[in-house]
């Protein structure tokens, strides 16, 4: 995808370059720029970056084609064809989460800390942990507990492995619980673009977290599927956000304000040509899944005018405006962007209890499972609760995608990670999920539009396992990366993250 700069709220783009830099830079004062930031304007900048540029950001840009949600129908080679340079990954890697969100989570940390403003720490520490999970699960090991010591002299920080990575969040997640409960010191407001200083809310997102990190280690190498389970339970049981309590994060119909799918695949900033994939359409539409017409618009103009229409990773035959787009639900100049979806904490439940009863299913399993069907109906407007107003579409749908005390473990799983992904469209939780489970089941990037051949075959036979570790690092840090991830992409994208291992 050819890279370009995207206008983004200009309180947002200041305030973290003012202080997210000077950790990387050596630079005199600028009189113009300000040394001294209060908590409220660094909570509001690293929400603001956090938002833009990794949960809606290069991070699930890039999953959304290798998880198949969607496709680049533009002649390659390009991420679409499992194509990536170490140039690609930089900005996510060095800017994005290093410099802006993360080393000024840790800035803000400290500040509110010193003053007294537990709140502040409590949703720095958050964000802290959560940029940092984006980070691990998509490089692995990584540097953190040596990182954002510049003032002190640390210029090549070392690696933490991602066991340890998942460790230092966890433990974060646990301060922050206690730091968000306490109620004293300044309290955020109007700059809490998440939940507006509703501390209660940060800590049941907190717990989420917690539960969503627990089952990420479900199948790493020395931990127990089980154990893990129980952990998530136990996160979640403790209290977990509510379907209100989703976090997402408004922007609005005026440029340098707007949601950035709308940004990147609707208005042309960067391209038109990122559109659903033949795959998911073809998934949502051999199912009559009541979801379809919410993620996926019908084609506006055209021959194909009033229809579903997907696209590969190939330059299609016909022009782009004859195909369907993403959603205006996500897409729109307005549209709020998730940065989780409330169905995620059934289906975690789901699959804890599942894991938790051998891989058999039971009747929690069948409830939360359920549950989490309805929760991804329910962020739409469709009906699920009323017998009387549920469509006899929907109401087939979630009888046929059931599960049963005799549904066959295989069948099970599938069926729940399956469900998980249509419900984290466009999410980077879904990649996630992939590589740690292997559900759904997705073919590789090789399909082509009817009656055409494939113009680029995809770099590897299988999903990207990671993403290879960036320019920068491999310029100013590279006897700190790990000697087994292969300097040449390709080759790095072929090894699994320690967890997938």
């Amino acid at each position: 995808m050819k890279r370009i700069y995207i206008a983004v709220p200009v309180l947002f783009l200041f305030l973290a370059t003012s202080f997210g830099c000077k950790k990387f830079l050596d630079v005199n004062q600028d009189p113009n720029a300000p040394t001294k930031v209060t908590e409220n304007l660094m909570t509001s900048a690293i929400l603001g970056t956090f938002s833009f540029e990794i949960a809606g950001g290069y991070p699930v840009r890039l999953s959304s084609l290798w998880t198949k949600h969607t496709a680049y129908a533009t002649a390659g080679p390009h991420e679409g064809n499992y194509y990536l340079t170490e140039n690609d990954v930089d900005n996510f890697w060095r800017y994005s989460s290093y410099t802006d969100v993360m080393s000024t989570s840790t800035e803000l940390i400290k500040k509110a800390e010193t003053n007294g403003n537990p709140s502040y720490a409590a949703i720095a520490k958050i964000v802290l942990a959560w940029n940092m999970s984006y980070v691990t699960d998509a490089f692995g090991s990584a540097p953190f507990s040596d990182a954002f010591k510049g003032f002190d002299g640390v210029v090549k920080p070392k690696y933490d492995s991602q066991e340890d990575i998942y460790k230092q969040i966890q433990t974060l997640l646990d301060q922050a619980i206690v730091d968000g409960a306490k109620g004293t010191g300044l309290q955020p407001g109007t700059d809490d673009f998440i939940y507006g200083g509703v501390m209660t809310k940060w800590v049941h997102l907190a717990r989420t977290l917690k539960a969503r990190f627990h089952m990420r280690l479900s199948n790493a190498p020395g931990y127990s599927a089980t154990t893990q389970a129980d952990l998530a339970l136990a996160a979640l049981n403790a209290g977990a956000i509510t379907a209100a309590e989703a976090p997402t994060m408004t922007y609005y119909a005026s440029a340098n304000s707007d949601n950035p799918w709308y940004q990147y695949a609707i208005d042309g900033k960067w391209s038109l040509t990122t559109k659903p994939s033949i795959f998911y359409l073809n998934l949502l539409q051999s199912t009559s899944d009541p979801r379809l017409p919410f993620q996926v618009d019908k084609v506006a103009t055209g021959g194909n005018a009033g229809t579903y229409v997907g696209v590969t990773n190939d330059a299609p035959p016909t022009a782009i405006t004859n195909y369907s787009p993403i959603a205006s639900f996500y897409s729109a100049q307005n549209a709020k962007l998730n940065l989780l979806v409330y169905a995620e904490v059934p289906f975690l439940r789901a699959e804890a209890e599942f894991l938790k009863a051998n891989k058999t299913v039971n009747a929690a399993v069948i409830a939360a499972y359920t549950d989490g069907m309805k929760a991804s109906m329910r962020l739409y407007g469709i009906e699920v609760d009323n017998v009387g107003t549920i469509t006899p579409e929907t109401a087939a749908y979630l009888t046929a995608n059931a599960l049963t005390l005799v549904t066959p473990s295989a069948t099970a799983y599938n069926r729940i990670m399956t469900q998980k992904y249509i419900a984290n469209y466009l999410q980077f939780e879904a990649y996630n999920d992939y590589r740690r489970t292997g559900y759904p089941v997705l073919p590789i990037n090789n399909e082509v539009y009817p009656g055409g051949t494939l113009d680029i075959s995809p770099y590897l036979p299988f999903v990207p396992l990671r993403l290879p570790y960036p320019s920068s690092e491999r310029s100013y840090n590279a006897s700190n990366i790990p000697s087994d991830i292969p300097v040449n992409a390709v080759g790095a994208m072929s090894v699994p993250v320690w967890w997938d291992k």
